[in-house]
């Protein structure tokens, strides 16, 4: 009888144990990093953005100047974070003077949304790695010194809204990939060393409001494509070597507002009614082709 008592006292002291163990358990403070509280490490950010730091080598407005161990990445001028996950969504070193290259790390910023680097002197070539940005709705880099081809991997940025290349040194053809870029409403690549004419894939972006490639060098004629960018207000193909007549689907642009197609070698005959075919016309320019009845001179 005693051996079949103790027997129950120890079991039950076991089972007190295990159950002790177990409440204990749910008080165990586990160490946090940043990749366990917000899901993602961010440091990445960090370090992208000391890398794009390293290849200027000129900063006037001293802007990158508060990059520095002082201040958490998300308070360095010209970077926006999220609120939420506390990754950079916008890089804004527009007009600051900057001489320099762009690094290729930029690609690892997964969150990034927008890039603002216009009006500088960064030279170099424009990395393939922005190709990575998958979220990416407005890039621009125009006004600088970008040399190389069009990254044909910006064709990967499904979200791109805006894309402005223009005046810079790129070279070559318009990637025909960029027949994907379904979202895009302002693509303007003027003044730039190209080559080629101008692409029919263009026909492909429903939603896009600006076309320019003025000063680009291209050749050809002008495709008749536009009766499918419904959503075009301005369209600008001046300064270049372009021959032909002018589409008969630019005429039935029913939001189209400036056209500019003036220093090319276009012939035949620019409708004299256009202002009355399309109301909402304020500004065109054609001189300097081989047209008749034109409307502007």
């Amino acid at each position: 009888m005693e051996v079949t008592c103790l027997s129950i006292v120890q079991r039950r002291t076991t089972v007190l144990l295990i159950t002790c163990l177990q409440i204990a358990s749910l008080f165990v403070v586990l160490p946090v990093n940043s990749t366990t509280f917000n899901g993602t490490n961010n440091s990445v950010d960090r370090a992208a953005l000391l890398a794009i730091k390293s290849l200027i080598r000129d900063d006037p407005q001293d802007v990158t100047s508060s990059w520095n161990e002082s201040y958490h990445f998300c308070q360095w001028q010209g970077v926006t974070c999220s609120s939420r996950h506390r990754r950079v969504i916008i890089l804004d070193l527009s007009s600051s003077g900057l001489v320099g290259s762009l690094s290729p790390s930029i690609g690892n910023m997964s969150f990034l949304r927008t890039i603002l680097l216009q009006n500088n002197s960064l030279s170099g070539e424009t990395p393939q790695q922005l190709g990575r940005l998958f979220r990416l709705q407005e890039l621009r880099i125009n006004n600088n010194s970008f040399e190389g081809n069009i990254p044909s991997s910006l064709s990967n940025c499904s979200n791109l809204k805006v894309l402005h290349l223009g005046i810079n040194k790129l070279v070559g053809k318009i990637p025909y990939e960029f027949g994907s870029l379904t979202m895009l409403r302002f693509f303007i690549v003027h003044r730039n060393n190209l080559t080629g004419g101008i692409p029919s894939f263009i026909g492909n972006l429903s939603l896009l409001e600006t076309f320019s490639l003025g000063g680009c060098n291209l050749v050809g004629s002008i495709p008749d494509i536009f009766h499918r960018l419904k959503n075009l207000k301005r369209l600008a193909f001046p300064d270049n070597e372009l021959v032909g007549t002018i589409p008969p689907s630019i005429y039935n642009l029913s939001l189209l507002e400036s056209l500019f197609l003036d220093n090319n070698h276009l012939h035949g005959t620019l409708e004299t009614n256009l202002v009355f075919l399309q109301p909402r016309i304020q500004e065109i320019s054609v001189p300097n082709n081989q047209l008749t009845d034109s409307v502007a001179k």
